[in-house]
């Protein structure tokens, strides 16, 4: 790859980080009108793990310790039974935001989040496509601030066309 290849990967990469974070946006917007109260958080790094203290597999999103604050006590007394996941895929990785959903207390906590593809492999694997799946919210010393467990991980990898695949539930 030429280093102007290189520049188009990172651009492509940059524009559609910005396109997550608007659809972030547009997701809150909407729980919010319809009277739900949304936490929002973007992970600054996330990490596949295959097995985890908890068992089993997990997406791992490392939260801003001003946000890690807050969700732990935002996400105390509830229970998220729900979620959704919106992605895209470009430039090898995977961009998504999250959506998970406290309906009897009409609370939702959307995290934006991107991992690169080619490490999705193990994981996908150990949920067999379709198994358990956990999302995790940690500090940067690995303090897990909030995780919950997804019944289906299918909604958080690619289809095999790739690109937008909007709403998933």
């Amino acid at each position: 790859m030429s280093r102007d290849d290189s520049a188009g990967v990172d651009a492509a990469a940059r524009a559609a980080w910005e396109q997550t974070l608007a659809d972030a946006a547009d997701l809150a917007e909407r729980r919010e009108t319809a009277g739900w109260t949304v936490l929002f958080t973007q992970a600054g790094e996330t990490t596949l793990e295959t097995d985890t203290d908890e068992g089993g597999p997990a997406f791992s999103h490392l939260v801003p310790d001003d946000d890690a604050d807050e969700i732990t006590e935002w996400v105390a007394g509830g229970s998220f039974p729900q979620y959704d996941v919106h992605r895209a895929r470009e430039a090898g990785t995977v961009f998504l935001v999250v959506e998970l959903l406290d309906p009897e207390r009409e609370r939702c906590l959307l995290v934006a989040a991107a991992y690169p593809l080619a490490e999705a492999a193990g994981i996908y694997e150990s949920t067999a496509g379709d198994g358990p799946l956990r999302t995790r919210l940690r500090r940067l010393d690995e303090t897990v601030v909030a995780s919950f467990e997804h019944e289906d991980g299918e909604k958080f990898f690619p289809s095999d066309g790739g690109g937008r695949t909007g709403r998933r539930g």
